[in-house]
């Protein structure tokens, strides 16, 4: 048992590694309405979609993302 959780703590630790950290703003309107999430991804573009749908699952209003 001991071994199993050992060898899911270092997979999640290596994907990390791999992973960039993106900090990404929601638009409604043209307009950046404060505060942001950080997403952990390898791309820009996987990001911005995984940003969307965090905004979308907590309920807020979003016309789109910017990720940096």
């Amino acid at each position: 048992m001991k071994k199993i959780s050992f060898i899911l703590i270092l997979l999640g630790l290596v994907s990390n590694v791999f992973a960039s950290k993106y900090i990404c703003y929601r638009y409604v309107d043209g307009q950046p309405t404060g505060g942001f999430v950080k997403i952990y991804t390898d791309s820009q573009s996987k990001a911005e979609k995984k940003a969307l749908e965090k905004y979308k699952d907590l309920g807020y209003n979003v016309d789109y993302v910017k990720c940096k």
